[in-house]
């Protein structure tokens, strides 16, 4: 026996993830991390470097990396850190692809892939979750 038509179900489901602070996005705290030789950087200037706007910090040029679309980590650092969603980050590197303003950052299929390429490249940026193995980085920004 239905108690509520399915409609007014996924309403009311949403309604509550909304009441309990649930936003889709992973809760986990974020790391912004970087090679040891890349200058500091405060979360405006991290949004800058990861839309494109800036691609060099106290004359040093500055890589941002991401892990794949759809990826808990990349939707976290989203949200938290240049606060849009994976679907507007997407859509904001085609335009500007499109109108040739850029490439939008290099995208990792996993986090280790992304340390070691941040490790080897003076300048790279990205972020992770984990603090546990960040030898020969930095972190640049932390956000809960």
């Amino acid at each position: 026996m239905r108690l509520l038509h399915p409609g007014w179900q996924a309403l009311l489901v949403g309604a509550l993830l909304l009441l309990t602070g649930v936003n889709g996005f992973a809760e986990g705290k974020i790391y912004v991390v970087a090679h040891r030789e890349t200058p500091a950087m405060d979360a405006v200037m991290l949004q800058k470097v990861f839309l494109g706007k800036v691609i060099r910090v106290n004359d040093i040029p500055v890589v941002p990396v991401n892990l794949l679309p759809g990826n808990q980590t990349r939707q976290s650092f989203l949200a938290q850190v240049l606060e849009q969603s994976d679907e507007k980050y997407v859509s904001y590197w085609t335009v500007r692809r499109y109108i040739g303003q850029g490439s939008p950052p290099r995208e990792f299929g996993s986090g280790a892939e992304m340390l070691d390429y941040l490790r080897a490249t003076p300048g790279a940026v990205g972020y992770v979750e984990d603090v546990t193995n960040l030898a020969g980085l930095v972190v640049v920004l932390e956000r809960p």
